[in-house]
């Protein structure tokens, strides 16, 4: 459509700008450039931006580390725990902590890097040697903890826990007097500390005083009812006495507080295997292995017990896992041990299996009892599974003369 001169029409508008209407938009633009100015410089936020989640402190972390410790529940207590130094990276006693219950844990080399890492926080502090001296003793490395829990105590001499966990580094020395000496020293500063009974109750335990062992144990066990470790302790003790029932009362009890631990299983499976229990001893170490199907040491005690109960048959697949690795039948890859002497029993009695079933070639019984008698010479465990074994072999390799039969002239 084309528009044409009279077609359009155009309107005026017949209202007038008022002044305060321009007042007013001037005001707003200021206002508008006045607020832009101070978000720039901070002192406001924008607008509907959420409001932020409270970040939790350090100490409420510690407290949880503390309550999950108190009842037992060790993983959660070191997450907890982890979490307070990550919020709080300088504070000393929540690495202290932390390294303590992965002692309790046992997970070791983690303690001694919370330990470690406590040290370098504070290096004169008595708290962080003192931890740090427990977590090296746990690490294996003896001579290093003794020095570390000297310094510790030389910093703090009124400090228990040093005490507490010299005596328990000197035990493992060897040095037993002294150790408890200490031991009644940690007590003395702190009635109350757990770790003091515990060391007590180790000192005690190192002597052969079993019975008093138990004792201390159950004074740690009063301070922190919730601690596996405290009921297997009870529980060797009783087993070293010869009360089996006390024993898997106890080792029962740590069962039931964390059913996915294994200790507590090998613990019991132990003390029925030491009464002639195989079935029952087999049983719970098959309940260990449905929760670490792939742990070669699991695999040699189950091989223990079927050679002990005669189910040779059973033995060997086992024993061979344990020394050698390999396969399982459900698929699960197992690692060899190596040859020291908790695994040594494993590698002489497959030896020994080896030999009775005539396996004798150089690869086979010979090769193997070799091997361990010539890392453990002087043990009589080992010296009589040799000497038995490689009678069977020689026998076997050797063939029987034939005899002659000649007549005997008649007079």
């Amino acid at each position: 459509m084309h528009l044409r001169g009279n077609s359009l029409r155009l309107r005026k508008s017949g209202r007038r700008s008022s002044p305060q209407r321009v007042l007013l938009f001037l005001g707003l633009i200021i206002g508008g450039l006045f607020l832009i100015n101070l978000r720039e410089q901070g002192k406001v936020q924008p607008l509907f931006i959420p409001t932020a989640t409270a970040t939790r402190t350090s100490r409420s972390w510690a407290e949880e580390g503390e309550a999950q410790f108190s009842a037992g529940k060790l993983k959660e207590a070191i997450a907890a725990y982890g979490k307070a130094t990550e919020v709080e990276t300088k504070n000393i006693d929540y690495w202290v902590a932390l390294a303590r219950i992965q002692v309790y844990a046992q997970q070791y080399p983690e303690a001694l890097e919370s330990a470690g890492t406590a040290l370098l926080v504070a290096p004169n502090s008595a708290k962080a040697k003192a931890i740090y001296a427990w977590a090296l003793d746990w690490n294996g490395k003896l001579d290093e903890a003794q020095a570390a829990a000297v310094q510790a105590i030389a910093l703090d001499s009124n400090y228990a826990p040093a005490h507490a966990y010299y005596s328990e580094i000197l035990n493992d020395a060897q040095k037993w007097q002294q150790g408890a000496n200490e031991a009644e020293l940690a007590l003395s500063l702190d009635p109350t500390a757990l770790d003091a009974h515990r060391a007590m109750g180790y000192a005690a335990e190192s002597i052969g005083n079993y019975e008093g062992a138990i004792e201390n144990y159950k004074n740690a066990l009063a301070i922190n009812p919730n601690l596996i470790t405290l009921y297997i302790s009870i529980g060797k003790n009783y087993r070293a006495i010869g009360d089996a029932e006390k024993a898997i009362f106890y080792f029962s009890k740590a069962n039931a507080l964390d059913p996915d631990n294994l200790e507590p299983y090998l613990a019991i499976s132990r003390t029925y295997y030491q009464t002639d229990e195989f079935g029952t001893a087999a049983q719970y170490l098959q309940s260990a292995l449905e929760r670490s199907p792939a742990d070669p040491d699991i695999h040699g005690r189950l091989g223990l017990i079927y050679f002990h109960a005669k189910n040779y048959e059973g033995a060997e697949p086992e024993l061979v896992l344990a020394v050698f690795g390999g396969t399982t039948e459900e698929g699960v890859q197992v690692t060899g041990l190596e040859l020291k002497e908790s695994s040594r029993e494993y590698y002489y009695t497959l030896g020994n299996l080896w030999a009775a079933n005539y396996k004798c070639g150089p690869n086979d019984a010979p090769a193997l009892l070799n091997q361990v008698l010539a890392q453990f010479p002087d043990n009589p465990a080992v010296i009589a599974s040799y000497e038995e074994s490689m009678t069977i072999c020689r026998n076997f390799l050797t063939p029987t003369p034939e005899v002659q039969i000649t007549a005997t002239p008649a007079p």
